[in-house]
């Protein structure tokens, strides 16, 4: 008799611990998913911020280029010519020039000492310049990322924002509302 009474008790508690077990996996579970939707954003928000930066500095390289070759002669020093554009930007309106663009603030633009280091590694008649990197089939590089920028970038976001799934056809990973079975358990 004693054994039935405990078992009388002990049933409703294990019931109530799994009932509590259950809410806080169920928690768990919207915390992990609350967690992977943010870390999605910030990773998306972090590489149009980078193709930002990306855009920014081939634009400065081919302003660079540019004023290098408007101001190159056929008796000119390469080298003069280029360390005077770059120990000052300012006199050929470099940055001015990038500003003027559209979608460029000034907080976006880099530190001019770092263009002097950048060209002192790389030499400028290593660069073409925009204009020459577009063909026909493939379209223009920085068109390509200004379009990433500007469109497919936001539409992703909002995309996750409104709880689609941008990468699956509608069908294609459950098969039109079915749940997806859970291989790892018993049925």
């Amino acid at each position: 008799m004693k054994i039935l009474v405990s078992l009388c008790v002990f049933v409703p508690l294990l019931a109530l611990a799994t009932a509590e077990e259950e809410a806080v996996l169920e928690s768990i579970l919207r915390d992990r998913s609350h967690i992977e939707e943010t870390l999605r954003l910030n990773k998306i928000a972090f590489i149009r911020q980078h193709g930002i930066r990306v855009r920014i500095h081939a634009l400065l390289v081919d302003r660079y280029v540019q004023t290098f070759k408007e101001k190159m002669s056929f008796f000119s020093d390469p080298e003069l010519v280029f360390k005077e554009i770059v120990e000052d930007p300012d006199k050929f309106y470099i940055f001015k020039s990038i500003l003027a663009k559209t979608n460029v603030s000034k907080f976006d633009l880099p530190n001019r000492d770092a263009y002097r280091d950048f060209f002192g590694i790389n030499p400028v008649s290593s660069f073409k310049q925009l204009s020459a990197q577009c063909s026909y089939i493939g379209g223009c590089l920085l068109e390509k990322i200004e379009r990433a920028i500007t469109h497919e970038l936001p539409s992703l976001l909002s995309s996750i924002n409104s709880g689609k799934n941008p990468t699956l056809s509608s069908c294609e990973a459950t098969g039109c509302g079915e749940k997806p079975k859970n291989r790892y358990r018993r049925n």
